[in-house]
């Protein structure tokens, strides 16, 4: 972060901002290179944009009250690897919602098996580029493909906490995650699978 983002009132919130909309065009990019049919990147893109939200919540403002990990005085950690890192595990975290909600009209495992793999080449394109600054974070569990919404969202809670270097409010993180959860599987509803579900009915 530069020294400026410190004394500038909103200069920081807009370049993260900025900074966060890049990584997310990356993602939206590779679901188009990686040869998506229509509908399934209609999928990929809505995920990639409730990852974003999830992230723009946590750490810019949150128009939902119930998405507060208390991170938003501790946006200046997030450099690019660490931003970059959030984002991926936030858009992993959209597809664990996919695979316990499903989406009406398409088989949730067989959307699921598809977009993780599009994730995971995301990622590895971002780390073997030479332009790159960003490591494979990899997931923040080894069976997060396993996980119900809430599990996941704790163990995310606590890589998140960990990759900032903030210590673990354990008192604090039950009340935090199980807001969190039901909230984003709320905006899941809403902004991926009741559109896509409307766009599958209409085709």
């Amino acid at each position: 972060m530069a020294i400026l983002d410190i004394f500038i009132p909103g200069r920081a919130k807009a370049n993260l901002s900025t900074k966060l909309a890049v990584v997310k065009g990356l993602a939206v990019s590779h679901g188009g290179k990686s040869g998506l049919l229509d509908e399934r990147m209609a999928l990929w893109e809505a995920c990639c944009d409730g990852a974003a939200d999830l992230v723009t919540q946590l750490f810019i403002g949150n128009w939902e009250k119930q998405m507060n990990w208390g991170l938003k005085k501790r946006r200046r950690k997030l450099n690019q690897p660490r931003l970059t890192a959030i984002y991926w595990w936030m858009l992993l975290y959209q597809l664990v919602i996919l695979r316990n909600r499903g989406l009406q009209g398409l088989d949730k495992d067989e959307e699921f098996d598809s977009l993780r793999g599009v994730a995971f080449d995301f990622m590895e394109a971002l780390a073997s580029s030479p332009d790159n600054v960003v490591q494979n974070p990899g997931p923040w569990e080894s069976n997060w493909e396993r996980q119900v919404s809430l599990e996941a969202a704790l163990a995310l809670y606590d890589r998140v906490m960990q990759v900032l270097g903030l210590r673990v409010d354990f008192e604090a993180r039950i009340t935090r995650v199980s807001l969190f959860t039901s909230a984003s599987e709320k905006a899941y509803d809403v902004n991926i699978a009741e559109p896509i579900a409307r766009r599958l009915g209409s085709d």
